[in-house]
C-alpha cells in the first residue's frame, strides 16, 4: 500500500554512507537500507497515483520502474565509491526511467548529483533530449512564444523556479537556423528544459514532504504538456 511518508531514518542513512562508503558498511546494514528503499517506493507510488491525475503520460507507471537504484556504475568513472548517496525517483513520460523524455524528478540525500546542491532538489521538463527533440522543442518555443512566456510567467512556476532552467550546457550563441537578433532568442540556448527547485528543510520533517512535493511537481505540468507536444513528431 502507498504512503505519503518516508522511512524516518532515511536522511540519516544518507549522510552515514556519506561517511561510510563501502561494501562492508553497506552490508551490514542491508536490512535496514531494504525497509528506507521499501518506503521510498510506497512514497513515489503515491505520487504516482497523484500526479497521473494531472499528466496522463504517467498513467500506468509504477514505482519499481521509476525509483533509481543505489548502486553507482563506476566503469567509466574516476570516483570508484560503489553507492550513491542520494535516493531518488523519475516518473517518466511513455515509459520506466527513459532518458531523454519529459517527467518529474525528486532527489533526497547528501550530494551534488548534476551540480544539484541541497538536501533535497525536485523538478519537472526534460533532461539531456536527443537532439531531433531539443530541435523540436527549440521550434515550437519559437512559433509558440507567447504560450511558452506564459507559462514561465505564471505565478506557481515563478515562485518555485524562476527565470531560468537547470542545464548542464548552455549555448553562447542562438542555435543555427533562428534569428540572432530576436528578442527571445536566450531560450533556444539552452541543452535541457528543466525546472528545479530546492526544497527548504523544514519540509524534510513530520507529514507535509508529500504535498510540497506535489506542488511543485504541479507547477511544471505546463511545461511537461507543451514538451510533450512539440516531441510527437519526433516520437513517431
Amino acid at each position: 500500500m502507498a504512503t505519503t511518508t518516508l522511512h524516518p531514518n532515511t536522511l540519516a542513512f544518507m549522510r552515514e554512507l556519506a561517511m561510510n562508503n563501502n561494501r562492508e558498511w553497506f552490508n551490514n546494514r542491508k536490512a535496514h537500507w531494504i525497509e528506507i528503499r521499501t518506503a521510498f517506493e510506497e512514497f513515489t507510488q503515491a505520487l504516482i497515483d497523484e500526479m497521473e491525475k494531472y499528466d496522463d503520460t504517467l498513467v500506468g507507471l509504477t514505482a519499481k520502474n521509476s525509483v533509481y537504484r543505489i548502486y553507482r556504475d563506476t566503469r567509466f568513472s574516476a570516483d570508484k565509491t560503489p553507492y550513491k548517496t542520494h535516493i531518488a525517483c523519475f516518473l517518466s513520460s511513455w515509459g520506466p526511467k527513459n532518458s531523454g523524455v519529459p517527467g518529474y524528478y525528486f532527489q533526497l540525500g547528501c550530494d551534488e548529483a548534476y551540480g544539484l546542491k541541497g538536501t533535497c532538489n525536485l523538478g519537472g521538463g526534460i533532461f539531456m533530449p536527443t537532439s531531433e527533440a531539443l530541435n523540436a522543442i527549440r521550434q515550437e518555443i519559437f512559433y509558440c512564444t507567447d504560450e511558452f512566456l506564459a507559462i514561465m510567467n505564471e505565478p506557481s512556476y515563478k515562485k518555485y523556479f524562476g527565470t531560468e532552467f537547470f542545464t548542464m550546457k548552455k549555448l553562447q550563441r542562438v542555435p543555427k537556423g533562428y534569428p540572432a537578433d530576436w528578442e527571445h532568442a536566450d531560450l533556444l540556448k539552452y541543452k535541457d528544459y528543466c525546472t528545479s527547485h530546492t526544497m527548504p528543510d523544514k519540509y524534510l520533517e513530520g507529514g507535509k514532504l508529500f504535498e510540497e512535493v506535489l506542488k511543485v511537481w504541479q507547477a511544471s505540468v505546463p511545461l511537461n504538456r507543451f514538451v510533450q507536444r512539440a516531441m510527437e513528431e519526433v516520437r513517431n
